[in-house]
This record gives C-alpha cells, sequence and structure tokens, in this order.
C-alpha cells in the first residue's frame, strides 16, 4: 500500500514508538532468582553408574549389584519406588587366606516415593509485572497514532508481504519479526529467572509479546494506515520463535538483529518524489550464527573464529516515497562480521551485573555498521556486489 504525504509525522511516531518498546523493556531488571539442584547420587558417587569403574582404589572390587541371587536386591514392593538412591550400606567379607576389607555390595535401599514439589505459581509478582510492562507499552505504542492524529472508524489494510509493490519492500515485516523476537527472549529470560517451567516461560513470553503486537496494531486500526494483518503475522513468528530459541537453549547459536546502514539515495532520482517519513534504505536486519555456541554444541575448539558472526541480512534501498521510485529494490546477502558481546565477555564483563547483563543483551540485538564484511545480491538487477554494497545505492 502506498502512503501518503500526511503521514510523515505519524510513521514517524509508530517508528519511535516500537523502538522505545523495545528499549523499555531492555532497561527493565531482570529479578535474579535462586537456582535449586537436584542430585540422585551423593557427590562421593557422582556420574553414570553404567560408567563407575571396576575397581575402587584401595577397597577391592567395585560393584553395584551383588551376584549372589538371595542378596538384599529384590522387586519394589507395592507403594515404594524402584529407582536407586545414594544411601549404601558397604558390607565386610575376608577369609584367612584374603583378610583385607572388601567391598562386595552396595547395596540400593528402596524407599517409599515422595510427592516432588507442586508446580510454582505462574502469576507471582515479578511475573505479573513483567508482563504487565509489556502489555502496557504495547499499549502505549498502538495508542500513540490516533491520540497524535484524531481518532478514525476501525480498519483493515492489506499491506503485504515481501513483494516488491508493498510500500516497505518487505523491511517492515522483518522489523516486526526481529523486535517481537528479542523481546519474547527476553521476557522468556525473565520468566525463567522467576522460576517458571521451560514450557510456562515459552507460552507465557510469546502471548504476551504477540498482545503487545496486537495492541500497536489495533492502534494502527484506528489511523489512516489501519490494523495490518501481515505485520500480526509477523509479530507472531518472531515471538514464537524467539520464546523457542529460549526454551531449546539455542540462544547462543542463533540470534536476530536490527542496524543501521547509512546509505545516500542520488538526488536526481528522489525529485518529485514525496518521502514521508521513514526510510527503510537506512535499516538491515539480520539472522545471526554464532561460532562459540555452535563450538559448544558441536564439541569443536573455535579458536579466534569465536569472536565472528555469520549473518543473513535483508535490506531494501529507496523505499519511502511516494511516487514509488522505479530504481527502488530489495537485497539479500552473506556477512561475517564482529561478534562484540564476545569480545565483551572476553574482556572480562559478565551479565552477573545489572550493566553488563544490559550491555551484552543490548549489543545481541543492535549490529554496529563497519564491522563486517560480505556480498550481497540485488534482487532487482540480479547482480553481487562487494563489501560496501549496504551503504551505497546501486
Amino acid at each position: 500500500m502506498r502512503r501518503s504525504g500526511i503521514g510523515r509525522s505519524l510513521i514517524r511516531a509508530r517508528r519511535v514508538g516500537r523502538a522505545a518498546f523495545a528499549v523499555a523493556i531492555f532497561l527493565t531488571l531482570v529479578t535474579p532468582a535462586r537456582a535449586q539442584q537436584y542430585r540422585l547420587f551423593s557427590a562421593s558417587l557422582r556420574g553414570r553408574r553404567d560408567k563407575w569403574p571396576s575397581e575402587a582404589p584401595g577397597s577391592g572390587e567395585f560393584r553395584i549389584f551383588d551376584s549372589d541371587p538371595s542378596s538384599s536386591w529384590s522387586a519394589a514392593e507395592p507403594g515404594q519406588s524402584d529407582e536407586l538412591y545414594d544411601s549404601v550400606d558397604l558390607e565386610e567379607a575376608g577369609t584367612a587366606a584374603s583378610p583385607t576389607r572388601r567391598c562386595v555390595l552396595i547395596q540400593c535401599v528402596l524407599i517409599p516415593a515422595e510427592p516432588g514439589p507442586p508446580p510454582p505459581k505462574l502469576f507471582t509478582k515479578p511475573v505479573t509485572l513483567w508482563t504487565a510492562t509489556a502489555l502496557f507499552l504495547g499499549f502505549a505504542v498502538g495508542i500513540k497514532g490516533p491520540l497524535d492524529d484524531g481518532f478514525q472508524g476501525m480498519h483493515f489494510t492489506d499491506e503485504g508481504f515481501f513483494q516488491n509493490w508493498t510500500y516497505g519492500g518487505g523491511a517492515d515485516k522483518a522489523s516486526h519479526f526481529v523486535i517481537s523476537a528479542d523481546i519474547a527472549g527476553l521476557l522468556s529470560d525473565a520468566y525463567t529467572l522467576n522460576r517458571l517451567t521451560p514450557n510456562q516461560a515459552f507460552a507465557l513470553s510469546f502471548a504476551a509479546s504477540l498482545m503487545a503486537g496486537f495492541f500497536v496494531e489495533m492502534g494502527d486500526g484506528l489511523t489512516p494506515y489501519g490494523f495490518s494483518p501481515q505485520d500480526l503475522a509477523a509479530d507472531a513468528l518472531g515471538a514464537f520463535f524467539g520464546a523457542l530459541i529460549k526454551r531449546e537453549h539455542l540462544d547462543d547459536v542463533i540470534g536476530f538483529r536490527l542496524g543501521l546502514t547509512p546509505t545516500t539515495i542520488p538526488p536526481e532520482l528522489t525529485a518529485g518524489h514525496v518521502f514521508f517519513g521513514i526510510d527503510y534504505s537506512r535499516e538491515v536486519f539480520t539472522a545471526d550464527l554464532k561460532i562459540p555456541g555452535l563450538a559448544d554444541h558441536l564439541h569443536f575448539q573455535p579458536g579466534i573464529s569465536r569472536f565472528l558472526l555469520l549473518s543473513f541480512v535483508f535490506m531494501t534501498k529507496g523505499y519511502g516515497y511516494e511516487a514509488p521510485l522505479p530504481e527502488r529494490y530489495q537485497e539479500i546477502g552473506f556477512e561475517v562480521g564482529l561478534n562484540i558481546p564476545e569480545i565483551l565477555r572476553a574482556v572480562g564483563v559478565r551479565n552477573t551485573t545489572w550493566w553488563g547483563d544490559l550491555l551484552l543483551r543490548a549489543f545481541d540485538f543492535v549490529r554496529i555498521p563497519f564491522t563486517q564484511i560480505g556480498v550481497y545480491y540485488n534482487l532487482a538487477n540480479q547482480k553481487w556486489y562487494g563489501p560496501s554494497a549496504p551503504y551505497q545505492f546501486y
């Protein structure tokens, strides 16, 4: 959908509001939670049972079960657990020929099963505060547009997704996806630290992020631009993947960022065209593969490559004008860039302090210009360009 010049201030407010929404969420402090550890075996017998040594130093033969069928090991009685616990009885055996102490049996005692702790309450005070903050900020961003420019009747707009004819060429949808993914990831961390289960944190962070996006679109529906189902779909996908990556503990491998790409469009191309307040020519959106996390999961030594990111990028150039520029285009690319959070960790920054956590999260969210090189493909003229492509108009 093409936008007219009258919407300049409203679109700017809309974008600033969304940015404020993300920044406000990031600035909220994560309430620490006390971690609890549960062990089946005591520290002295820690490890997998099938990996225990057959010989215990200084104590002779070391076996889990007595080979004698008359031993005290037997099936569990009704109402008892059949699990092994770290309660052990060591029997002493010896003969005249072998008077030394010899451990011939670790007797695994069966004890009645005890009920586990009840599931944590879902909406504790910290969880409620986090959720309410996300929803309130989504509502505040959504209501800003109609408050600034007057309320209109609720209506919907078919904006499309990534088609060339759309007013943003899909950059607006990429923005919705990236922001929603990072907000859902942050909320998931907050919920997990406040003792929600992984599934609870996943469901609630997805729902809260999506509802915040819904409030934003409801506000747009009361402005000249209308409620965009495509924007909400991008919010839903971003929130889902952001929460899923946290639940599966893949946030050290996969991330999403947005950044600026300073780009000047030749003035002769824009003559006679009205700029309506938002220019995706200066924005880039990335999906990142983090090498140190990948190394941890695949068990290899990354060496100096731990300080690098591999990124898939998407951007548009020349959108944001009415009438549309004939020369506008979409661009994808592949980059190798500096992993700023990993560099900060190497110099001692830790997420155990509020400022360290905030700093690491900020650089996980923001792409810093001129810290990467790559190759880029112009989807309009079907040509590849070199490292300077994000900052030039082709």
